[in-house]
């Protein structure tokens, strides 16, 4: 069997059913709040790592001596002279 068999919840068609409805009425308001603050955790985090690694020059970090004073083009690999 593909789907399991619908429950008392649930119409034909898999509708939800009015006693659905009321039973998960008193969470709405407080899922939604929880969603919406997961979602701004995620954007806050995404959004500060991103200053952070904006705002580094990597200047810290040496590079190969082959590799001193070469400009790289678009793709990263050194330019030929």
């Amino acid at each position: 069997m593909i789907f399991p068999k619908p429950t008392s919840y649930y119409e034909q068609g898999f509708k939800r059913s009015p006693a659905l409805e009321r039973a998960t009425a008193p969470f709405r308001v407080r899922n939604a709040l929880t969603g919406a603050g997961i979602v701004v955790f995620c954007v806050s985090v995404y959004a500060y790592s991103i200053m952070a690694v904006r705002q580094d020059d990597f200047s810290d970090i040496k590079l190969p001596s082959h590799m001193v004073g070469q400009k790289m083009d678009d793709n990263d690999t050194p330019k030929s002279a």
